[in-house]
This record gives structure tokens, sequence and C-alpha cells, in this order.
């Protein structure tokens, strides 16, 4: 009974952790790694922050130097929500698309497209009526047309509070906290 009431108390409370150094003589020491690229952590999360997003925009990680940016803006602002050196793209080239459509949110490109007559006859470009975004995200549709060769569509104009005069992102606003803009670092 003796031992075991000295193994407690060394178990829970009466155990002090010695004090070591640890002492290193060469470069590896000194580097700070992300340990998602070491082989034994393959399959960990990358822990570092997402970068991309600026003005209190909410980041969604998309791959390597691709962040969706969703905020509210005003007419002029899309463009203030991606941080210093990151840009909207105006094509999908080396964006993980299908990583982005399984995200319940809106990123907008800078490929405005427009329809006439009809929803089926899709135009790269901007117009007066019509107007459409192309981007990815679940909160899109699929258009019929690829524009920069983003396969999802947001149309505008239609009470859905991402609203633009001519198509084109610097004239578009947005209401929806879920909606934003795609940031890439060139």
């Amino acid at each position: 009974m003796r031992k075991l009431a000295i193994a407690s108390l060394v178990l829970f409370g009466c155990y002090r952790q010695p004090n070591v150094t640890i002492v290193c003589d060469g470069s590896p020491c000194d580097q700070q790694e992300d340990l998602a690229g070491q082989s034994d952590a393959a399959n960990s999360p990358d822990m570092t922050a997402v970068q991309g997003c600026a003005n209190g925009a909410v980041s969604t990680y998309l791959g390597p130097n691709v962040t969706g940016c969703a905020r509210t803006f005003a007419v002029g602002q899309a463009r203030l929500l991606c941080q210093s050196g990151w840009v909207i793209p105006v094509t999908a080239a080396g964006i993980d698309l299908a990583k982005c459509e399984m995200v319940a949110a809106w990123f907008s490109a800078d490929a405005p497209a427009y329809w006439n007559p009809n929803m089926t006859v899709e135009t790269c470009g901007t117009a007066g009526s019509q107007k459409l975004s192309y981007g990815c995200g679940k909160d899109g549709r699929m258009g019929y047309k690829m524009c920069g060769g983003f396969q999802r569509v947001l149309d505008t104009n239609t009470g859905s509070g991402w609203d633009s005069t001519n198509g084109q992102l610097d004239n578009t606003s947005n209401n929806n906290p879920n909606r934003g803009v795609l940031c890439v670092k060139p």
C-alpha cells in the first residue's frame, strides 16, 4: 500500500520537470519549417495563416497563392479585399476550380459577361443589361460559356445583393458577407 501511495504522489503532483538545455550545432536548429512538408506530417493541415485578404475580409484557402476573400463592399471597393501584392485574376489559370466549387460562397474573378437574348447565349465582356460575373463557388450557377476559363457565373441585379451597372467588377457592390472576390499572388 505504501508503494502505491508513493507512486501516486510521483504521478500526481510531486514530479518536477528537469532543467534541460538543448544544444544544437547545425543549421536545422536555426530554420523554421512548415511541418506539412515533412514526410511524417504529409497529411497534416498547413498551420500557416491564410494570406491574401485585407480590410476584414474572411479568408478561404483555395490553394497555394489563391484565396477567396468574402466581405460586403460598395462600388469601387472590390479590389480592396485583396492584400497588397495580391490581385483579382482575369483567368482561372493556376486556380483549383474543383476545390473552390466545394465552398458554399461566391468568389468573383475580374471576368464580366452578359446574356442576350436569353440566358443560354452568354458573351464575355460588359453590357448594360443581363450582367454576369464569372468566378467560382457554390453560390453561382454553371455558366453556358466559360469566360477566362471560369465555369460558374453569378447573375447581377437580380435582387441577390451582387449588383453592377455594367458587369465590371469596379462597378459592382455586394451586400452578402458570404460573397467576395478571388485574390491571387502573381
